[in-house]
């Protein structure tokens, strides 16, 4: 937890002493909402919401984001339900493509708050992010992502899965 928190200050600090070569400067919020599901596992996804904030700067058509974002996620397993609240934080690369689009992706270190009381579950995780952005003027945005584990979420009865969820969200950016 504390190279993920490392990270996350580098990138901010990255941000902070390039404001005079960046195109644009993004910070604001966003919320929506995630249907999860845990991979590996023969369950049901779990429909959830996911919000915080974000900081991110624009150099022509690549930009790099940060975000700090709270995120319900889980599924049900035999007849059980599996709740699981995180805290994530988002490194993302941005490629900007006709004016309102972007593609999105990069690494996301996640940091579990609660769980359901019989799983087995790590504290720390690290996933993938892929998504599609849509700027849509004075200061919205839409993103659509998709997120898949790489580190096991959750164990349970002897099995384990990974996280996987898709989120959309909606953004306001001050800057």
């Amino acid at each position: 937890m504390k190279n993920a928190i490392k990270s996350v200050i580098l990138v901010f600090v990255f941000f902070c002493s390039t404001q005079v070569s960046a195109q644009s400067l993004d910070l604001g919020i966003k919320g929506g909402i995630n249907y999860a599901s845990l991979s590996n596992l023969d369950s049901d996804g779990r429909l959830g919401f996911t919000g915080g904030i974000f900081v991110g700067a624009r150099f022509n058509t690549l930009g790099l984001q940060a975000e700090v974002l709270f995120s319900q996620q889980g599924g049900r397993l035999n007849q059980k339900d599996i709740e699981t609240d995180y805290v994530l934080v988002p490194v993302l690369a941005k490629l900007h493509f006709l004016r309102i689009f972007n593609l999105q992706f990069g690494p996301q270190f996640s940091y579990l708050l609660n769980d359901s009381d019989f799983l087995e579950s790590e504290k720390v995780g690290i996933s993938g992010a892929v998504g599609l952005g849509l700027s849509l003027g004075s200061g919205l945005r839409v993103d659509a992502r998709y997120n898949f584990g790489f580190s096991d979420a959750v164990g349970f009865e002897g099995a384990s899965g990974k996280n996987r969820f898709i989120s959309l969200a909606l953004g306001y950016s001050f800057l």
